[in-house]
């Protein structure tokens, strides 16, 4: 049974934000980074499910790897998030010139040239980077609304917070409940969605594919919508780098065929975010419970 949130928390909350918000929006990446970094290793030290998740999924997707070597990345997991949490509040204090101010120059003409067909697209991404940063660039190069599939907060108060920040860049969230008919009206109207493919899926909604060499389950939603409406895909990452910038990457379009189907898109989706998680793989949610049969199934 899932307990209802008191509205005393969701306010608190909400204040706590605020005020993290206030505190570390004045600091500069100088002193942010260091002191996210801090914190990720205080995380890191204490044992639980998550530590234990990661240092599965790592052993798992990296096994030629030696176990120091799997140890350090871990930590360095652990250091970026630590410091993207930072810097997502420092985000929150700024209007969109000041974000593409720390945004390495990015070759937007294939978005361009997609979206000026008028036949819609969809922007394949992942829990990568700065993930946050991506949408909320993506709605300052695209001519229409972007929408981007979201799963709310638990905190409506904090939701509602966010999703006004989002609104002044122009994107707009998707609740990912329910979530097949909404795409398929923004798509119609030429408009851009942003999609995050790398979550696990329940045996309802995803097969299993290829991810790192083992199978996990696969929301299979963008493949059938991709089948049945022949909207383009083309797959977008925000990496962060030091001192508070970050780099957006625009691979080239997936190619569909007439010969595709759900399965062998669905795997071409995931190879491709595989692609880009090695390119950096200390910034992907490894924190995720992606390979849950299979660490149950070692008694993990």
């Amino acid at each position: 049974m899932k307990w209802k949130r008191s509205e005393l928390r969701n306010r608190v909350e909400l204040g706590a934000y605020r005020l993290a918000k206030g505190t570390v929006g004045r600091a500069g990446p100088g002193l942010s980074e260091p002191f996210g970094a801090l914190l990720g290793d205080l995380f890191h030290a204490i044992p639980g499910r998550r530590r234990q998740v990661l240092d599965f999924n790592l052993e798992l997707a990296f096994p030629e790897i030696p176990a120091g070597e799997r140890r350090r990345l871990g930590r360095a997991v652990a250091r970026h998030f630590g410091r993207g949490l930072l810097a997502t509040l420092r985000i929150q204090r700024t209007d969109p010139a000041g974000l593409e101010g720390h945004v390495n120059n990015a070759d937007w003409s294939r978005v361009e040239e997609a979206v000026a067909k008028g036949n819609g697209l969809f922007l394949l991404t992942a829990h990568l980077g700065s993930w946050e940063v991506a949408g909320l660039m993506c709605s300052l190069h695209v001519p229409k609304r972007l929408s981007f599939v979201h799963r709310p907060l638990d905190n409506p108060l904090l939701e509602a917070e966010l999703e006004a920040f989002r609104r002044r860049f122009g994107s707009h969230a998707l609740p990912k409940r329910g979530v097949t008919r909404p795409m398929i009206a923004a798509i119609r109207r030429g408009e851009t969605v942003g999609i995050l493919v790398d979550q696990r899926a329940n045996e309802r909604d995803g097969i299993d594919v290829p991810f790192f060499g083992h199978p996990a389950c696969t929301h299979t939603g963008l493949a059938r919508i991709v089948l049945k409406t022949r909207t383009p895909v083309i797959p977008l990452w925000c990496y962060a780098e030091r001192g508070g910038r970050f780099s957006i990457v625009i691979d080239p379009p997936v190619e569909v065929t007439a010969d595709d189907d759900v399965e062998g898109l669905t795997s071409r989706f995931s190879a491709i975010t595989e692609d880009a998680i090695r390119r950096r793989p200390d910034q992907w949610l490894w924190y995720h419970d992606r390979w849950r049969d299979l660490r149950l199934a070692s008694g993990r």
